[in-house]
């Protein structure tokens, strides 16, 4: 996640999620996740001139972005596929795409004589938002000043917003996935949802302030500093844009596409992300699932690597004294190794 300070990008855990990938001259790596640029433009400097960066984003606007900071000029565009385009100055594919449909996409550059080979050397997912995603209220995802209720990464082509979420669902659906998805507590979730559909009642729910200050108006013991709004948020933001079935298939893909004894970084930044990419590496370090007390294996199921460290990696003190939204990041790493 990239923010902004002072205009000053930030992004998190630089160094150190370029340094566990590992990166050798010439390797072609993927940033699943462009957002401002400042892993894949880190990333470019290791992979030097005879190496490849492949970076995804959702979000049209922070490709265009990307490109007009840096004055990268177009090389092509739909050779490769109708959302993928080559920067001729530095070795740069950008894909407009979710990153779920890596493989899809992997698999056109490589037919497409992008790259030489349908393997990749190393693939990191920063699944942290844009600083301008937030304050701009075309996403509609801040409840610090008013903006439309929406919460869409690519309002192009996405249909579902938060808008409808309020004021459709039932009070049932929006109390589970408070509960679920937002991390409330059961009561919480319950007083939330049933006062969101009696205020719908009366008129519609159309701005994050006015969701803010309905759920304000409800829960009253939050932590010092953390908007009582905060979890809502999340949670409408995640069925929005399908966080976490996404990054489901993303992890699952990445592994095959993966080179063997490449490297999957994931930074992640609320605990639901955190505890599915911990869950998924062990599981596929671990390979049998069968119970112990059979003597041969049944399931079928193979380690195909390590996890490279046990604890999650998270921001040095320093660097949090200057941008604080980082405290909730947690980088994980994944070796492919199949022998």
């Amino acid at each position: 996640m990239t923010e902004r300070n002072n205009s000053k990008h930030i992004t998190v855990l630089l160094d150190e999620a370029v340094e566990a990938l590992d990166i050798q001259e010439g390797d072609v790596i993927v940033d699943a996740t462009l957002g401002a640029g400042g892993h894949t433009l880190k990333i470019l400097e290791k992979v030097g001139e005879t190496g490849k960066v492949i970076a995804f984003d959702l979000d049209k606007q922070a490709i265009d972005e990307f490109i007009e900071v840096n004055n990268f000029k177009i090389e092509s565009q739909g050779k490769l596929g109708k959302n993928i385009l080559e920067v001729s100055e530095r070795q740069v594919i950008l894909v407009n795409d979710n990153f779920k449909n890596i493989k899809k996409n992997i698999e056109r550059i490589y037919a497409g004589g992008g790259i030489n080979s349908d393997k990749i050397d190393g693939i990191l997912a920063d699944l942290g938002w844009r600083i301008e995603q937030i304050q701009d209220e075309r996403y509609g995802m801040s409840f610090q000043r008013e903006m439309p209720l929406d919460m869409r990464m690519s309002p192009e082509t996405q249909k579902l917003t938060a808008k409808k979420i309020v004021n459709e669902w039932s009070s049932d659906e929006l109390g589970d996935i408070f509960r679920d998805l937002g991390e409330e507590n059961y009561s919480d979730s319950k007083m939330i949802a049933r006062e969101i559909v009696a205020q719908r009642e009366k008129r519609e729910i159309a701005t994050t302030t006015e969701l803010m200050e309905l759920v304000s108006g409800v829960k009253r013991n939050v932590k010092p500093g953390i908007n009582s709004a905060t979890q809502i948020f999340q949670a409408l933001r995640i069925v929005v844009n399908e966080e976490l079935s996404n990054l489901n298939i993303f992890l699952e893909d990445s592994i095959d596409v993966l080179k063997n004894e490449g490297k999957l970084v994931v930074i992640s930044f609320h605990s639901l992300e955190d505890r599915l990419v911990k869950k998924f590496f062990r599981a596929k370090a671990r390979g049998c699932v069968c119970p112990k007390e059979l003597p041969v294996c049944v399931c079928g199921k193979k380690s195909v690597g390590k996890v490279v460290q046990t604890k999650a990696i998270k921001e040095s003190k320093n660097i949090l004294k200057n941008n604080p939204r980082a405290r909730s990041a947690r980088m994980r790493i994944f070796e492919k190794k199949i022998i």
